[in-house]
């Protein structure tokens, strides 16, 4: 009988967390695809099966601002950031979502905090200075965008995160662009 009781609480604390994996690569080659509702349906499946599972969160999250369900999205970010506060990837997802929104403030201070995290994360400098750029902040925008140079430069050139020789002639031109801006009257 305490066998019994053991495995059925076992196979109840089993209910809700773990989970196979399939519905999240389902979900996630359905959101490769664009199909962003079926994608959603299987993604939260995967959040109901691991509620601890990150990439279930923010595939979820993608599947949401895919159908512009933008308040669906944040909710599934938020719930990315629950699980790992200290992880930058919630915090760039729920960006975008604001600069989808418009909501420059909100986008910023998540930059912010991506950039207070990880100061030589290149996506969030690039993020935050097209959101300064974008609402009309070119002097802002500049400096990350010089900001990402020198990040580039303390990389070794065999190094992934290294800036292209295009990537790096397009910051500069967009840079001579928005100080163009800022010295016109």
């Amino acid at each position: 009988m305490r066998l019994f009781l053991l495995i059925a609480a076992l196979a109840i604390a089993g209910c809700g967390s773990g989970g196979d994996g399939k519905s999240l690569a389902q979900g996630r080659a359905l959101l490769a695809e664009g199909k962003y509702e079926a994608a959603a349906a299987e993604l939260a499946k995967a959040t109901a099966q691991d509620r601890n599972s990150m990439d279930a969160w923010l595939s979820l999250g993608d599947a949401y601002r895919g159908m512009k369900r933008y308040d669906d999205a944040l909710s599934a970010y938020v719930a990315a950031k629950k699980i790992d506060r200290h992880s930058i990837v919630p915090h760039l997802a729920h960006a975008k979502v604001q600069v989808d929104l418009g909501h420059v403030e909100l986008a910023t201070t998540e930059l912010n905090l991506v950039v207070e995290m990880d100061p030589k994360n290149l996506e969030a400098r690039k993020g935050y200075a097209r959101v300064l750029e974008k609402f009309n902040d070119p002097r802002g925008a500049a400096t990350h965008y010089r900001k990402m140079l020198e990040i580039s430069d303390g990389y070794d050139r065999t190094e992934p995160k290294r800036l292209s020789a295009e990537e790096v002639g397009t910051i500069e031109k967009t840079i001579a662009r928005l100080e163009g801006a800022t010295s016109s009257p």
